[in-house]
């Protein structure tokens, strides 16, 4: 079911789509979509619907931001309804992305664990001041490991945070933000590409 056995010289690709409307960042994902489901979208949409609708889901679920309806009439003359019905068709055979929550909180995390490494990375015994903050919330056990270097029981010295176990956390919470944003099956789809 691939972009390559649908393509015709005048019909775009994911590649020439995503330059076009300026969304370059989601041509892998784009094209994950398209290859798993697009030869269904085509059937119902045509191809050049098709191949936008997965350039729209995919800069959807990026957070790149979707590309205006207006902005297929005028570069692919093609109908924004026929490219978000597309759009549906492929989101159908692809699992939801998380819920906003989950998103927001991961979000949130990752925020918090970048001002600890930078912290850190700058000499700074203490993780960012954040008392009361929401930020502060979303990962209390790092604002507490980067801030806690005396053990008031024994009066030893608790070790910090190192850098690069820092490094290692945030490209885990990356990964999972992706995983969310995405949905299972088409972070999986990506992956193996």
């Amino acid at each position: 079911m691939g972009q390559r056995h649908l393509e015709k010289n005048d019909e775009p690709t994911i590649d020439c789509a995503a330059r076009r409307l300026g969304v370059d960042a989601v041509v892998d994902v784009a094209r994950a979509a398209f290859d798993h489901a697009g030869e269904l979208a085509t059937l119902e949409c045509g191809h050049t619907a098709a191949v936008l609708g997965a350039v729209r889901l995919a800069a959807r679920r990026t957070g790149v931001g979707e590309p205006a309806p207006e902005r297929f009439a005028e570069s692919f003359d093609v109908d924004p309804e026929r490219v978000a019905v597309a759009d549906e068709v492929l989101a159908t055979y692809l699992s939801p992305p998380a819920d906003r929550d989950e998103i927001r909180s991961l979000r949130r995390t990752l925020v918090v664990a970048r001002e600890v490494r930078a912290a850190v990375e700058r000499g700074r015994n203490a993780g960012p001041e954040l008392p009361g903050s929401h930020l502060a919330d979303a990962a209390p056990f790092l604002l507490a490991r980067a801030s806690s270097h005396l053990d008031s029981r024994t009066d030893r010295e608790y070790p910090g945070l190192e850098t690069a176990a820092l490094r290692d956390h945030i490209e885990r919470l990356e990964a999972d933000l992706e995983l969310a944003r995405l949905g299972t099956k088409l972070y999986t789809l990506v992956a193996e590409d």
